[in-house]
């Protein structure tokens, strides 16, 4: 599964999450990687310098990839910075937690805005990048269990996920002639930044723990060793299909 020689692009990466675990992993097989951050240019300097620490090359780029041009200049720099591009994982989301009766059309339009048309940018840009190039490329959407798993007070987060896992198989249908992939990874519950404090609370965590048969929260790392799966050459005869990394908790 080594990923020598290869450049990759992972938005999302500049907090404690999985876009982290997802740079580090991706630079312990061998990638090159260009690091995205909102704002953090601090964190992702620091993870800059861990993936250099490596033996790998790394950059960092912000961006507010709510705008759609400002998405697809990431991708365009990314690939002026190290020459080519071979892996993009679309990862930088946002959640808005509210319940369906009290969301606003702003509500919807920020979620879709970083969640779907992101991506979407993102991943048109890369895509044409890599057929341009003529080689094989890799996309991995960095989704989440609810593409399918209905949870109250996430209509519009879980409507954002779904609309990724609908584009994500369609991008694999017309992508496939040229030799590009195009997967999911698809978490549950995840100890980042976002919820961390959350986690703190006992009783928070008794309920986020009971419905996991596995019986513990997961990590980043579990989430980006998909991910760096998916990237490789051992994923070449997989596309269009979703990685569950959730414990079981989409089971019952």
């Amino acid at each position: 599964m080594s990923l020598a020689g290869r450049t990759a692009l992972v938005t999302g990466a500049g907090s404690r999450g999985i876009g982290r675990a997802a740079v580090l992993e991706l630079a312990r097989r061998g990638a090159d990687v260009v690091i995205h951050a909102l704002d953090q240019e601090a964190a992702a300097g620091e993870l800059a310098a861990e993936v250099r620490a490596l033996g790998r090359r790394a950059s960092v780029m912000l961006a507010d990839l709510s705008r759609p041009a400002a998405a697809r200049q990431l991708v365009t720099d990314a690939l002026a910075r190290f020459g080519r591009l071979d892996i993009l994982v679309n990862n930088a989301s946002t959640i808005i937690r509210r319940p369906f009766l009290e969301a606003t059309d702003d509500d919807l339009d920020r979620i879709l805005a970083v969640n779907l048309k992101g991506y979407f940018a993102c991943a048109q840009e890369a895509a044409r990048t890599m057929v341009r190039a003529g080689r094989p490329g890799r996309i991995v959407m960095v989704s989440s269990v609810n593409q399918t798993l209905a949870v109250p007070e996430q209509a519009l987060y879980c409507a954002s996920k779904g609309g990724v896992m609908q584009l994500a198989k369609v991008m694999a249908l017309e992508l496939a002639p040229y030799g590009i992939t195009v997967n999911l990874v698809a978490p549950g519950t995840i100890e980042t930044d976002i919820n961390r404090h959350l986690l703190a609370d006992p009783a928070f965590l008794r309920r986020r723990l009971e419905p996991i048969p596995l019986a513990r929260i997961g990590s980043p790392d579990d989430v980006a060793a998909a991910i760096a799966f998916l990237a490789s050459e051992a994923a070449g005869y997989i596309t269009g299909t979703s990685i569950i990394v959730d414990g079981g908790l989409s089971l019952p």
